[in-house]
């Protein structure tokens, strides 16, 4: 028994020592036992939060990205309105003839207010580029020296447009290094101009 070993081999261990013992050891690896479920529990609760989070961020992006559709549907309707139709047949006339360009500036305006939603995250600017490119392209370049001859006087004047500009061509550029439009000829505008003249 427990006496007869302590005592052969010299320990003198009594029983309540011993049970002492024995509490200890089960204390601790109760204790370990209960740190390693807390780690697996911090683990597994970690994890769901990381899921929960990752749910959300795409939850997130499908909204803006419903939001960005819904709002170039909307900005694509009233753009191809017929009194606004009405507005760019003036606009592309008075650019081609290059006299009272003044008549331009709605459409201006139009796509400053375009340029303004994807500067604040409300329309992607890839969406912007799928639907208005062709447009945007084709007054900036027609407009730019009837705008930068008001941006002398105020500078902040079609600010988002000329930022929409430029970044709608870095996406045509990216996707057709030899576009046509980008190079731009003047047959090729005067053509396009004839195109929005057309519309009524």
């Amino acid at each position: 028994g427990r006496r007869e070993y302590t005592a052969k081999h010299g320990i003198s261990m009594p029983d309540k020592d011993m049970s002492l013992l024995c509490a200890t050891w089960v204390m601790a690896w109760a204790t370990i036992a209960a740190a390693i479920a807390a780690i697996v529990s911090a683990f597994f609760a970690r994890k769901a939060v990381s899921d929960q989070a990752r749910n959300f961020s795409q939850q997130i992006a499908d909204y803006r990205l419903a939001l960005s559709a819904d709002t170039a549907l909307k900005f694509d309707a009233s753009f191809n309105d017929p009194k606004f139709e009405k507005i760019r047949s003036k606009a592309a006339h008075a650019l081609l003839a290059k006299q009272n360009e003044g008549e331009a500036e709605d459409v201006f305006d139009f796509f400053d207010s375009v340029g303004l939603f994807v500067r604040l995250g409300a329309l992607k600017e890839e969406i912007a580029y799928a639907v208005f490119f062709h447009w945007i392209n084709l007054y900036w370049r027609a407009g730019k020296n009837h705008i930068g001859a008001k941006q002398k006087d105020t500078a902040s004047v079609w600010k988002d447009f000329e930022l929409l500009y430029h970044q709608v061509s870095e996406i045509e550029k990216q996707k057709h290094a030899d576009s046509e439009d980008l190079k731009m000829t003047e047959d090729r505008l005067r053509s396009q101009l004839q195109d929005e003249i057309d519309l009524v």
